[in-house]
């Protein structure tokens, strides 16, 4: 499979497996939603925040639109509510964007500034790769928080995504 025909599928993955998630989560209470637990985002809602935040930074600079967000850990949205919202809504951005993707593009490198100010150019292949596999980083460790918890989590490995159809 072609790089490009893979990272598509990720992105299909990247929005499945965020959608599969988020129900979970849905039965946690506000206290256990937002409660610390030992994430380097501090809680389920703290991470959430900080998924939203690198889609936004990351899909900004393929789409070339400037997002002003001063951190990684700057809160976007408040509420569970439209945090879930926002988050399935940039997931399906990323779907519509591997769309229009073409190969001579993917081959490419961007050019973009961190957060903290340094300026990079490096592959864009490997820049998507990037953003799919944070995505299912922060995911695995949210999973865990849930079942911890003591609620159940959906399977969510790529594998059962493949399976699905």
């Amino acid at each position: 499979m072609a790089l490009l025909e893979h990272l598509k599928v990720m992105a299909d993955y990247h929005q499945w497996a965020h959608v599969r998630l988020l129900n979970y989560v849905e039965p946690l209470s506000n206290e256990e939603y937002h409660q610390p637990c030992g994430l380097y985002f501090t809680s389920v809602h703290g991470t959430y925040n900080h998924m939203l935040v690198g889609d936004c930074l990351w899909y900004g600079r393929f789409v070339n639109e400037q997002v002003d967000i001063p951190g990684l850990d700057h809160e976007l949205c408040s509420s569970r509510e439209s945090l879930m919202a926002a988050l399935t809504v940039q997931a399906n951005k990323w779907v519509d964007y591997m769309e229009q993707l073409t190969e001579e593009r993917l081959e490419g490198k961007l050019t973009y500034r961190s957060t903290v100010g340094g300026q990079y150019a490096l592959p864009t292949g490997q820049l998507l790769a990037h953003v799919f596999n944070h995505g299912t980083h922060h995911r695995g460790q949210v999973s865990s928080v849930v079942t911890q918890l003591g609620y159940p989590c959906p399977e969510i490995d790529l594998v059962y995504f493949m399976l699905r159809k």
